[in-house]
């Protein structure tokens, strides 16, 4: 039995947040940032709720609000019947990683905005680690690649165990940031590869033997330290990846998640390697060798517009309870993905439901709130219809991968370096296609920008809103997602930032050599020379993590910065 975590909050707890919120919201904040701080270990179970209740002078409604937000931010787990209750957990990436491939999904993401993250976040860590890295970081993905090489004969253990090698590559960079938000994108990844290995007619062989050989290429570079040669072949393999996933088609095919979902609770026996050894398990099919598929789904065209329809053929008989449920969660939220459940649907009631999934009402319900906890359903107690469906947001999603940022102590030079990578070459794309609208407000925030030079709060907020005018109007969904991501961390410790810099001599100076960039970055967009924009922005933010990331700010988490 998992171990009670206390002292948990004493009763002044209010006292020390921000005001003008909900008492849950302000509870759940308080917890949050005890959970991602360590003070509350993973695996420690929370006092009863009666007792909590009492503790932390609330209302047990209140207490089960607060419980809820925690449990949708993946910070704590509902354990049901003896010895239950809130369990703290580690956040993790897959859980943001299924989310955010249901969110693009949904928005229509092709292949190709795929193929242009991959470009932006990956050869540059690969170019890293091959210049930085030690026997032990080599000595991991070499076991990682031998497991891709076991898995050869199983599309859906080798799409698990390339995307491992891949994730590996980038976490062992050295920035934590990065790998983060490149493993938030994984799911969508793997995904390709194993819709792409199952086609009928496919060279599944062929391409299996050419991914293993790009990767094999990439540790040759590493072992000799080549860090240009070790950049090539990562971005020899995301074109072989690519090509694969295409297969001879226009890159500009939408996305496809739902294979890859469905397969993960597929009733047929196969091969499985297991977790690659030295890695944590990222909960797929691939680590688990039980089965279960909720159901045969019906074709999108016979099903009635928002509704579930068709009887499973398929029952939970003999599986584990909390396994049928997630099988019954993944299909409902692998229907809001190909479109048969639209925002605002609502699902048919609960009896409907047992009866077609084949299973109990306890295990249904356990589904609709996995659901529930991810954002992607709204219930609500009494209703006699069924539940609602929501879409996902970016906003969402920004913050799920937050809170994985904060969980895993990223610091805020982290974050710098990142934006250093990344942001350059989403200017380059906003060159391309910026609103004249949002080219009309940049020329306004400029002007604000100059008036701000010596307030320096007020110049890091007006900066940020500029920034964010540029990145939100990207075309490429995955990019704004990515950009979203970004955002909502520089938004977080915008405060903390701007408190550091405010008193320091020579800021002013920098804020005016800022300001003068920002000018030339908008003449670059208004002129849609991305190549420009893009060299303007990475001189820019050079400029900034000067102040950044030499100094103590740099060295502090982001999670005791974000407000």
């Amino acid at each position: 039995m998992p171990e009670v975590a206390r002292p948990l909050l004493d009763r002044a707890w209010r006292d020390t947040l921000p005001g003008g919120r909900k008492t849950a919201h302000l509870l759940a904040a308080g917890l949050r940032r005890r959970i991602l701080n360590g003070d509350l270990e993973v695996g420690h179970r929370l006092p009863p709720e009666t007792e909590l209740s009492v503790a932390l002078d609330v209302s047990r409604e209140t207490l089960r609000e607060a419980l809820r937000i925690l449990e949708s931010q993946s910070l704590i787990e509902m354990r049901r019947g003896r010895g239950g209750g809130p369990v703290v957990r580690r956040p993790d990436l897959v859980a943001t990683g299924r989310y955010v491939a249901l969110l693009l999904q949904v928005r229509g993401a092709t292949l190709a905005d795929l193929r242009e993250v991959r470009a932006i976040l990956e050869p540059p860590a690969a170019q890293r680690f091959a210049e930085t890295c030690g026997e032990e970081g080599l000595d991991y993905l070499t076991t990682l690649h031998e497991a891709e090489r076991a898995a050869a004969g199983d599309p859906l253990t080798f799409a698990t165990a390339s995307a491992v090698f891949d994730q590996g590559v980038v976490e062992l960079s050295g920035n934590r940031c990065l790998g983060v938000i490149a493993g938030v994108l994984r799911e969508i990844y793997k995904a390709q590869v194993y819709a792409a290995l199952i086609t009928p007619g496919a060279a599944s062989a062929t391409a299996t033997r050419r991914i293993i050989a790009a990767h094999h290429d990439f540790l040759k570079a590493a072992r000799r330290r080549d860090g240009p040669r070790a950049r090539r072949a990562c971005t020899d393999h995301l074109d072989r990846t690519h090509r694969l996933v295409t297969a001879g088609r226009r890159g500009r095919r939408p996305i496809d998640i739902t294979p890859w979902w469905r397969a993960q609770f597929d009733d047929h026996p196969r091969h499985t390697s297991g977790t690659p050894p030295g890695h944590a398990g990222d909960g797929t099919a691939a680590d688990t060798p039980d089965r279960f598929s909720a159901s045969s789904p019906a074709r999108p065209s016979d099903r009635t517009p928002g509704r579930i329809s068709g009887r499973a053929n398929r029952h939970a008989s003999g599986v584990a309870p909390g396994r049928a449920a997630a099988a019954v969660a993944s299909e409902i939220r692998t229907r809001i993905a190909d479109g048969s459940l639209g925002a605002g649907a609502r699902l048919p009631r609960v009896a409907d439901l047992t009866a077609e999934f084949g299973v109990s009402r306890p295990t249904l319900r356990e589904g609709l709130r996995i659901l529930e906890t991810e954002q992607l359903l709204g219930l609500r107690a009494g209703e006699r219809d069924g539940a609602t469906i929501r879409h996902p947001s970016p906003m969402v999603a920004a913050q799920l991968a937050g809170t994985v940022l904060e969980s895993r102590h990223v610091t805020l030079a982290d974050f710098s370096r990142t934006l250093r990578t990344i942001e350059p070459l989403l200017m380059r794309s906003a060159a391309a296609t910026l609103d004249p609208a949002v080219l009309a407000t940049l020329h306004t925030l400029e002007s604000e920008l100059a008036q701000h030079i010596a307030d320096t709060p007020r110049f890091v907020q007006t900066w940020r809103r500029a920034v964010f005018e540029i990145l939100t109007g990207l075309r490429n969904p995955a990019l704004a997602v990515v950009a979203e991501m970004l955002q909502w961390v520089r938004g977080g410790t915008e405060i903390a930032v701007a408190a550091d810099a405010a008193d320091l001599p020579w800021v002013t100076a920098t804020n005016r050599k800022a300001q003068t960039m920002f000018a030339e970055l908008v003449g670059a967009l208004a002129e849609r020379d991305g190549e420009r924009a893009e060299t303007v922005w990475a001189e820019c933010l050079t400029v900034h993590s000067s102040f950044i990331e030499p100094s103590d700010l740099g060295r502090r988490l982001v999670v005791d910065l974000v407000e």
